[in-house]
């Protein structure tokens, strides 16, 4: 697994992608918008940008951006939502990206019955997190999309997350089902699907639950705790039992930790760039350079 960012976008030279086609939905975000300008400018996107064409255009202008980018007009964001997904459809788009819209306007469009770009039958998301002082990084799911998976969902937010972990490069990924102990409590239910989900057979990977988050960061706990389980400090995938858990998770680890992050939605034909209102700048080129990655190992 790779340790931080940088060797995220070392790996991407080093694979020498191509330029992936993003398309940003109401692009007059300023955030958002001078993200996707600074990855055109390293070289790893072409833009498509949608939205209310003049204030897109005051935004560029404001930050001397000269560079001729792609703007197709909309005038609501249903509009602006269903030409987004319709780039997606067409060809034109290999990552679909949230700009000033509200996240249920834009999932609406992704997950229409007759127009939508669902693949998968769970759409569930996956931040990749960088911990400085650890030099690793984990993957965090889901904590932002489902509320409380139930057993079929949690099945579907695994192989979604495996499924980056192998585009990162890890061949077969050890997957944690986070829990208050490594012992089955059968009063609890995300105790007891853990138990079913670790018996499961799984295609390239290790999945292996409940196991409490020391055991899955710290060999060092796992060997004093003279813990026997396949995973010993070595997880690369936290599956937490809600969204509640997963999203404080994500943040403690770049809040208290000054560590970074990314976020994508994965289980449509593209993966869907969906940082927060809060997110840094920082934390929208980071979830770019990943979907890049994802949308180059798709193709």
């Amino acid at each position: 697994m790779i340790k931080n960012f940088v060797e995220l976008e070392t790996l991407l030279i080093r694979n020498k992608i191509k330029p992936r086609k993003l398309v940003l939905v109401n692009a007059h975000e300023e955030a958002s918008l001078l993200s996707v300008v600074e990855i055109m400018k390293r070289g790893y996107i072409k833009p498509t940008l949608i939205g209310d064409e003049p204030q897109i255009l005051e935004i560029l202008e404001a930050h001397k951006i000269r560079d001729v980018l792609k703007i197709i007009h909309a005038d609501t964001d249903k509009e602006a939502a269903f030409k987004a997904v319709e780039c997606v459809r067409d060809g034109d788009a290999d990552i679909l990206m949230k700009g000033f819209i509200q996240t249920s306007d834009l999932l609406r469009e992704v997950v229409n019955r007759d127009t939508g770009i669902r693949n998968q039958p769970v759409l569930s998301h996956v931040a990749l997190v960088e911990i400085p002082y650890l030099e690793r990084m984990f993957m965090i799911t889901d904590g932002g999309m489902i509320p409380y998976p139930n057993y079929e969902q949690k099945i579907g937010i695994i192989e979604n997350a495996v499924h980056v972990a192998h585009a990162l490069g890890v061949e077969v990924p050890k997957v944690a089902l986070i829990d208050a102990a490594e012992h089955t409590n059968p009063h609890i239910q995300a105790s007891l699907d853990s138990e079913n989900l670790s018996q499961k057979t799984w295609k390239d990977a290790t999945v292996e639950g409940p196991i409490s988050i020391d055991l899955a960061v710290s060999a060092t706990i796992a060997n004093t705790k003279k813990y026997t389980g396949k995973i010993q400090g070595d997880a690369n995938i936290l599956v937490v039992p809600d969204i509640i858990s997963g999203n404080i998770l994500g943040k403690v680890g770049t809040l208290f930790t000054e560590g970074k992050m990314a976020g994508i939605v994965q289980g449509a034909k593209v993966p869907i760039v969906l940082t927060s209102r809060g997110s840094t700048l920082d934390e929208k080129i980071n979830s770019i350079l990943l979907s890049c990655f994802i949308g180059n190992e798709e193709s």
